[in-house]
């Protein structure tokens, strides 16, 4: 029996900044809503990002942004895993690094860039919007204060080297290209969110249906009772389940048995 729904957004719900399938999500949402079965987005992109993509629906929704560095549900905190002074501390130092092109801090309502590169800055406002607000300077010596609230996630921005980026201290890296760099603290991930939050609901790891389609969705496809990868996924992730599928709504109404199509995609 199926309790609890956590999905991720981009390349799985989400494309091109909308809906893959507006129909079926609404669909999905209000069946969902009708059988008392939380639907959780979890996703890299900030808190903010995810209410936007998913309006009109987003009070509707719980959430795991910035890979399940924080849980949240309506206007609270179900759990978090904030970054050490320590790591923002390295973090800062990595813009003394000749091949970084800036970093960004990334707390759950903001996301903070110390850029030097105006182009870089003009991407992550048109990115960002409102959410976005420019450090001063990316001179570590002489940056603006970081903000007092937690900071959940780090992102380095890059040329392309060949040169490694020294981890600031009890960090990882839940994605990386040549040019960007993304960090959160070792024991976070979507899974160890979704542990807490079941936890809490009483809700066992057999009752979650999960869908994904990403490096960052393997522990919590692995954990949960059902899982379901996306056509195209890289296929050590793809592998990973014997559920697939081109549509994930409709992939969740098929398991509640309330697809009246009666097909997958």
């Amino acid at each position: 029996m199926i309790r609890f729904v956590i999905s991720d957004a981009d390349g799985t719900l989400v494309c091109k900044e909308k809906l893959i399938d507006a129909r079926a999500f609404a669909h999905t949402f209000h069946t969902l809503g009708a059988r008392g079965i939380p639907l959780c987005i979890a996703s890299g992109r900030t808190y903010p990002a995810l209410r936007r993509l998913f309006a009109p629906y987003a009070n509707g929704l719980l959430y795991f942004p910035l890979d399940g560095a924080v849980a949240v549900g309506g206007s609270e905190i179900l759990c978090s895993f904030p970054l050490s002074n320590r790591a923002v501390s390295d973090g800062l130092k990595l813009l003394s690094l000749p091949y970084v092109r800036g970093v960004e801090f990334c707390t759950l309502h903001h996301s903070y860039p110390a850029v030097n590169d105006s182009a870089l800055i003009h991407s992550e406002l048109a990115r960002l919007g409102e959410e976005c607000i420019p450090l001063r300077t990316a001179h570590a010596d002489g940056i603006d204060a970081l903000p007092a609230e937690p900071i959940y996630k780090i992102i380095v921005f890059t040329r392309p080297t060949s040169s490694a980026i020294p981890l600031p201290h009890d960090t990882r890296a839940v994605y990386q290209s040549a040019y960007v760099t993304e960090l959160v603290r070792t024991d976070v991930s979507k899974r160890r969110a979704a542990e807490i939050m079941c936890e809490s609901l009483h809700i066992s790891a057999d009752e979650i249906l999960a869908l994904g389609d990403g490096e960052n969705d393997r522990e919590l496809l692995t954990y949960a009772g059902t899982a379901v990868t996306i056509y195209g996924a890289p296929h050590h992730v793809f592998s990973l389940t014997k559920h697939h599928t081109q549509n994930a709504a409709r992939a969740i109404l098929r398991f509640l048995n309330t697809d009246t199509t009666g097909k997958d995609g």
